[in-house]
């Protein structure tokens, strides 16, 4: 390509091509690692306090947020505590910033925009937020570790929170970043060999609110490219059968109390996987989805991911379509409460059907898994016979009254009958 003109060598009129020119030159290179991206606005709109970080901001995107001060002070505090367990804290503390300096372009390809921090003012971001991570999930899985007065173990609501903070899409760093921090420090202190590997030991920290089972935290091995990814990742089918579920476009399916109806039985699944739906002879098998104040912020931000990383499924999104259609007014919750599927901790079965109602707005669902298991109910409730048999079950044999006395009617029918029969042949027998 040719050398590009000043303003002064071209034509006159051709002057306002200079801005295009400095733009252009200021591109940066596109990236295809990009997993840390801005929530879109038009998902942003639907609910913008559910992708802000409450407690806590983790990385560059919300870093200047004046809302965290004393978090801020807090960090350093953790900070401290992990490098003083290697005994080398001094050497320790250069051997991080190195480690994190040296991986610069490779931590700026991980998000999605051009982070304007320096080299080495993103480098003290990561640095200071990577410590506090692993220090806050050591303390967390070792109780022993923790001081005592410490805000952030004090009071169950702020950990809930900052639980929280830590699993929306803008508020993530690389998990290189962690790994590499995690390696150099925790592996050169006392704790060594006897701490979990990091990805168990972070999914230790979110399992109890995030409806993780600790069978998937034991043998979860996989890590991801972030903590919200790592959380994905557990949701993910483990077993094959799953993976290759019919997909396809949106299945339209009933609600529950609707389904019910129609005779088929809901019961609360007993598998690990949140995402182990099963519809056989009749009976639908949902595992159990504990409910509270973090679940509308965790759904859209799990969302948010699949919608904007390329290589992301649409796991959630589907259970969450799913859901969306089983859950249309609070007696859909009530009837998933009482069959022990949902726990509700939001508060009541309006708050519920008010949150799956609307959390579904904006977002596009390319492939829907559970496309296969909705053809199967739709098929089960568009037998009649199967309605006619609930109804006449619901109506008629509900308590042992009502079939005491339709045993009882049947039997007078009988014996009314028998005596019509016989008035009737002792008739005939007669004339003749």
């Amino acid at each position: 390509m040719g050398e590009v003109k000043s303003a002064a060598d071209h034509a006159p009129g051709e002057d306002w091509l200079q801005p295009m020119r400095v733009k252009l030159g200021q591109l940066s290179p596109l990236s295809s690692s990009c997993t840390i991206f801005r929530v879109p606005s038009k998902l942003r709109t639907m609910n913008v306090d559910a992708y802000k970080p409450q407690i806590v901001s983790i990385g560059p995107l919300h870093h200047e947020s004046v809302n965290f001060p004393s978090m801020e002070h807090e960090k350093l505090h953790y900070m401290l505590s992990l490098l003083e367990r290697t005994q080398r804290a001094s050497q320790i503390l250069d051997d991080c910033g190195r480690a994190i300096l040296d991986n610069d372009g490779s931590i700026r390809a991980c998000y999605a925009e051009q982070i304007k921090y320096s080299r080495d003012e993103l480098a003290e971001i990561m640095l200071l937020d990577g410590c506090f991570l692993i220090e806050l999930f050591l303390r967390y899985c070792f109780p022993g570790l923790r001081f005592q007065n410490d805000p952030i173990f004090a009071t169950s609501w702020m950990l809930l929170t900052i639980q929280r903070d830590l699993a929306l899409l803008e508020n993530q760093i690389p998990f290189f970043v962690l790994e590499s921090l995690f390696n150099l420090t925790v592996r050169h202190s006392a704790l060594g060999a006897s701490v979990f590997p990091l990805p168990q030991l972070a999914l230790q920290f979110f399992k109890r609110g995030l409806n993780i089972s600790e069978e998937t935290v034991s043998f979860h091995r996989q890590s991801g490219h972030h903590l919200l990814h790592l959380i994905h990742n557990c949701y993910l089918p483990h077993s094959p059968s799953m993976h290759t579920r019919e997909k396809g476009a949106l299945e339209v399916i009933h609600c529950a109390t609707a389904l019910h109806k129609a005779g088929i039985k809901f019961k609360s699944g007993t598998a690990k996987n949140l995402l182990d739906l099963r519809f056989e002879k009749g009976v639908f098998r949902i595992p159990q989805l504990s409910i509270h104040d973090s679940t509308d912020s965790l759904f859209r931000n799990l969302m948010a991911f699949e919608q904007c990383f390329c290589g992301s499924t649409q796991y959630i999104t589907s259970y969450v379509f799913l859901m969306d259609r089983l859950i249309d007014t609070a007696s859909d919750v009530e009837l998933l409460e009482r069959k022990k599927i949902i726990q509700n901790n939001l508060g009541g079965g309006e708050d519920v059907s008010a949150l799956f109602n609307k959390i579904c707005k904006q977002i596009a669902l390319q492939d829907f898994y559970f496309q296969g298991l909705c053809e199967k109910v739709n098929a089960y409730y568009n037998k009649p016979w199967h309605r006619y048999k609930a109804t006449l079950k619901r109506d008629y044999f509900r308590n042992p009254w009502t079939i005491t006395s339709l045993i009882a009617g049947f039997a007078l029918l009988s014996l009314t009958l028998l005596q019509t029969i016989y008035t009737v042949l002792s008739y005939y027998h007669q004339q003749s």
